[in-house]
């Protein structure tokens, strides 16, 4: 069995090859041809247990993750992981990975898949709130499927946002990286809005001409009280694009709009629709496109298949026995 770290991944992981990998799982949930029971979530004293597994027609596993947001006061990540990658025929396990290293591969994925198929093709600004693992990666991953020419950064923490700017600066050159003095500062400066962040309160003001002739991509928000956007965008919008159906009941970015009012169940649409062709027109006379993401394990298992494929071919990883 190998194992594969977190390096080992981030070297084999071309960001061109994993859009198209997460696009190719897509039209698998698209098409049915896979088996994913809703995540168990365990919670305790602050802390996240989550149990992903799935099974597709070459292979199946789980992956295990931690989530403990207090873990950053230690200078910790807030996410830990694993993926165990079985044989589709034999059940014999194959590989365990990184799972907080997928996680953030495939994440980022999924947020440039929504801009490659929602954005506008004229914008050039991009607005990421959040300097954390996913503001970094969903910047690298979006400016790699659109040429953006600036990119708008906030979060609160001003160490962060400093240290995410210096990076993706040397990392983007040609790239204007610039530092907000608030999320309503980048909501008006930019064309396409990523929000990465745990917020329990909107992130922006509840005004309706702000949420206009713009693509948003939710990445935050994973339970049922944390939201960030307000009324005025989900009133603004023709369609509510979910990566995956278990989005209704485990964000407020769905519950609360739909508890309220402020949506309505037909609007809320899969976004694999999209990439299928089913669905072509998904806005109105706003222009406002918003696609929200708590990810699946089918992403997981069908990334740590094709990185484990990869890994074999290239002769990388360390093999274990059990």
């Amino acid at each position: 069995m190998l194992f594969l770290s977190s390096e080992e991944i981030a070297r084999l992981a071309d960001r061109s090859e994993l859009i198209t990998v997460v696009e190719a799982a897509f039209r698998i949930q698209a098409s049915g041809d896979f088996q994913m029971p809703v995540r168990t979530q365990v919670e305790y004293k602050g802390k996240t247990l989550l149990s992903m597994p799935c099974f597709t027609d070459s292979c199946f596993g789980a992956k295990l993750v931690s989530i403990v947001p207090e873990n950053l006061q230690k200078k910790l990540p807030s996410l830990f992981g694993i993926v165990v990658l079985n044989d589709g025929d034999t059940g014999e396990p194959l590989a365990i990975l990184n799972g907080a290293k997928i996680t953030a591969l495939r994440t980022a994925a999924v947020g440039a898949l929504s801009i490659k198929y929602l954005a506008a093709t004229a914008v050039s600004h991009l607005g990421v709130i959040g300097a954390g693992v996913q503001g970094y990666n969903q910047t690298m991953f979006a400016c790699s499927v659109h040429q953006f020419t600036d990119v708008y950064l906030y979060d609160h923490n001003e160490k962060a946002l400093h240290i995410l700017g210096e990076k993706l600066t040397a990392e983007l050159p040609g790239v204007t990286i610039i530092s907000a003095e608030s999320p309503s500062a980048v909501l008006r400066q930019s064309e396409v809005v990523i929000t990465a962040t745990n917020s329990e309160q909107p992130l922006f003001p509840n005004d309706r001409t702000l949420f206009q002739n713009r693509h948003f991509v939710g990445i935050g928000s994973y339970k049922p009280e944390m939201r960030e956007y307000p009324e005025a965008l989900f009133r603004n919008l023709k369609y509510l694009l979910l990566d995956t159906e278990h989005a209704r009941q485990e964000t407020g970015d769905v519950i609360t709009p739909l508890e309220k009012g402020w949506i309505a169940e037909k609007q809320i649409l899969p976004f694999n629709l999209v990439i299928s062709g089913k669905i072509v027109d998904v806005a109105n006379e706003y222009n406002v496109t918003f696609f929200k993401s708590v990810g699946m394990a089918l992403f997981d298992i069908v990334v740590a298949d094709f990185i484990y494929n990869k890994a074999r071919e290239k002769g990388c990883g360390f093999e274990i026995n059990l």
